[in-house]
């Protein structure tokens, strides 16, 4: 009887901290949902509005974005893009149309892990994917991964 008592009060305790874990676990996972769609959303809009600023703050200074494109003798080539040349395309490129809220932007986060997450990007108005890697830095989310794709038109 003893022992069935003790074993109880073990599970019982056992219980209630897998429990307290679980529930600061989700709402943490909430917040920091909110807070990658911030940044995902200032990486993409930042982009398409020539807004510089919106990219850098999403952006950790080591991130590598990269992508296998046809180069110009049609051997598929690895393109890379760092956060210094992303920022510096971003502040000359500029599109009307996104500007005037025209952009659709679909964020699936598919997985947040203490302080890494791994998100899929993607718009209504240009045609290629974004499989972005985050970490939580110092508090903020920054984007130091991106695997892109352009989209194949279906015939």
């Amino acid at each position: 009887n003893y022992l069935n008592i003790k074993l109880m009060k073990k599970l019982l305790i056992s219980f209630a901290i897998i429990t307290t874990i679980f529930i600061s676990a989700n709402a943490q996972t909430k917040k920091d949902s909110l807070q990658i769609k911030e940044t995902v959303l200032n990486y993409i809009e930042g982009f398409y509005t020539a807004d510089a600023q919106r990219m850098e703050a999403a952006l950790h200074p080591d991130l590598a974005k990269r992508a296998m494109l046809p180069g110009r003798d049609g051997k598929q080539r690895f393109d890379k893009l760092t956060a210094s040349t992303l920022i510096d395309y971003t502040s000359k490129k500029a599109d009307e149309s996104v500007k005037n809220g025209k952009l659709k932007v679909y964020i699936n986060i598919y997985d947040i892990f203490d302080e890494i997450a791994s998100v899929k990007a993607d718009t209504d108005y240009f045609p290629f994917v974004d499989y972005i890697h985050l970490m939580k830095i110092d508090g903020e989310w920054k984007i130091v991964n991106v695997l892109w794709a352009v989209k194949k038109n279906k015939d």
